[in-house]
């Protein structure tokens, strides 16, 4: 839809300019030649400057969640970036993989609590993903939450 509208707000202005009744016309005319050429440059210059191993992104059909959910799924094979696929990403985005997320958890929390990596932090992950002992051992459903400041979500 974007590269639709994309195109269509080049096309457009010609169409409108026929319907136009004045006397600059042939200057609008060249104006919005130059214009769309210059968009047609730019635009040239943009994909093939652009790393070719992500030209894919550009035309895709898939949606943010969908993208997501497969990152998790198949394209993550670490723990610390299914950390931040599942619990830095806006929640609408996960929802369709929440109960993979939890069974991962489920799976991974106790190696986790005891090796404890740097990216790990319990207080980031919401109750409802965590086992119930495990909520209990961090203080039951009053236990402190992260705040996340702009450190955090600079990720310095």
């Amino acid at each position: 839809m974007f590269t639709t509208c994309m195109v269509w707000a080049q096309i457009f202005p010609f169409v409108a300019l026929e319907f136009f009744e004045g006397e600059k016309k042939e200057e609008l005319r060249a104006f919005l030649t130059t214009s769309c050429v210059s968009w047609i440059i730019l635009n040239v210059v943009f994909f093939a400057t652009v790393n070719s191993a992500h030209i894919h992104t550009f035309f895709t059909t898939k949606t943010a969640s969908q993208y997501v959910s497969g990152l998790f799924a198949a394209e993550s094979t670490r723990d610390e970036e299914k950390f931040k696929i599942a619990f830095r990403t806006r929640k609408s985005y996960t929802k369709s993989i929440h109960d993979n997320v939890k069974l991962w958890v489920t799976t991974n929390i106790e190696d986790w609590t005891r090796d404890k990596p740097d990216w790990f932090h319990v207080e980031t992950i919401p109750d409802n993903f965590l086992p119930a002992a495990v909520v209990q051992a961090e203080g039951g459903p009053k236990r402190r939450r992260s705040s996340m400041g702009i450190k955090e979500i600079l990720q310095l």
